[in-house]
């Protein structure tokens, strides 16, 4: 994990190693779990019904979810803007989407890969 000493402690910001930005923690987070899931899906694929693959989209993600964890909330839309890093998810999400891809949770939040 790379931790970047703030100049401002006060500032309540983080200076970004992949960009020259400086972010929030919560831009931070969200940054990270972006990357993070965005990755998982990229290469995923799911079986269809007449046994070909194809790659894992949103909407069939937040179906699997909804179907697998009925008492976690999350939709097509909600997953658009956890990927596009414009929400931070709830934990209970983060711990359905750690199930769903076989990751440990942590994998979500932390900037270091590890599987």
């Amino acid at each position: 994990m790379t931790v970047v000493a703030d100049p401002e402690p006060d500032s309540g910001r983080f200076d970004s190693p992949d960009s020259a930005q400086e972010q929030t923690p919560r831009q931070a987070a969200a940054a990270i779990f972006s990357s993070r899931l965005s990755e998982l899906i990229a290469e995923s694929v799911v079986s269809t019904e007449d046994g070909s693959t194809r790659g894992l989209t949103l909407y069939s993600l937040a179906q699997h979810l909804e179907l697998a964890y009925p008492d976690v909330p999350v939709s097509q839309s909600g997953l658009y803007r956890l990927i596009h890093g414009d929400a931070i998810p709830r934990l209970d999400l983060i711990i359905a989407l750690a199930r769903v891809f076989d990751v440990p949770p942590e994998y979500f939040v932390t900037a270091e890969k590890t599987r």
